[in-house]
């Protein structure tokens, strides 16, 4: 079996997008969307799936999305440095 290449995303904000995969195809990846971070899951190829040609494609569904409740916080100049 080839490694995934490119994942597409179904759903969420991204949703019918294709993005480059590094390294195969992780199980969940965790993608940086405004002021905080979604969440896609890797959908198990079926047997019996037609391949298509061209690169080697991840399916990938939305689960969740999560924000920063108060990025302020983060800063480094909030920190008190005694």
């Amino acid at each position: 079996m080839t490694t995934p290449a490119l994942a597409h995303l179904s759903g969420g904000p991204l949703h019918d997008q294709t993005i480059p995969l590094d390294d195969g195809a992780p199980d969940e990846l965790v993608l940086p969307y405004s002021d905080g971070q979604i969440v896609y899951v890797l959908v198990p190829a079926e047997d019996g799936d037609v391949v298509p040609e061209g690169p080697a494609t991840a399916e990938y569904r939305f689960t969740e999305v999560s924000e920063i409740l108060n990025q302020n916080q983060y800063n480094d100049n909030d920190f008190d440095q005694r």
